[in-house]
């Protein structure tokens, strides 16, 4: 079957980094074969970028799920070009603006918080996408432990930032 439509593609892209660990575009590029999707590490390097997905531990994670996992950040999402807008469990907004902070993240400008908001002020369009991943693996819970150790110690260190 010939599909290319991107939006099915980036379905069937989610689904199967959500189902399994996905290492590399070559990984993620034989999957959608198999799935029936005609890629190339080009067009998925792209898909990528239009995902948003980042990496947390090794393995490529979309910035939604990757929060969902039961941190402190419920969502995460663009306002313009220079915004991004976090939203946090009820009283969680000021500890989380002041992770970010601490957190040294060069293309952001500022942090403004209130009681479950956020309003990340970030220098420009291109440094909202990196800006954004920065975020997720800041926020993202660490993944399961049977990862091994350099991954624990990973996690360890997002857990650290927010304990602070």
């Amino acid at each position: 079957m010939h599909r290319t439509a991107n939006g099915t593609r980036h379905q069937a892209m989610l689904e199967i980094i959500n189902k399994r660990p996905i290492a590399t575009q070559q990984e993620l590029a034989a999957e959608l074969s198999r799935r029936g999707f005609e890629v190339n590490q080009s067009s998925v390097s792209r898909d990528i970028v239009k995902l948003g997905l980042a990496k947390l531990d090794g393995y490529y994670a979309a910035p939604k799920a990757a929060l969902n996992a039961g941190g402190p950040v419920t969502s995460i999402d663009t306002a313009g070009d220079n915004l991004i807008v976090i939203k946090t469990e009820v009283g969680l907004a000021q500890p989380a603006a002041l992770t970010i902070d601490r957190a040294g993240i060069n293309e952001i400008v500022g942090t403004l918080a209130g009681d479950d908001t956020i309003l990340v002020a970030i220098k420009n369009e291109a440094a909202q996408r990196a800006a954004m991943k920065k975020l997720v693996k800041l926020f993202a819970p660490p993944r399961r432990a049977s990862r091994g150790a350099a991954r624990r110690a990973t996690g360890a260190t997002r857990a650290n930032l927010w304990h602070r």
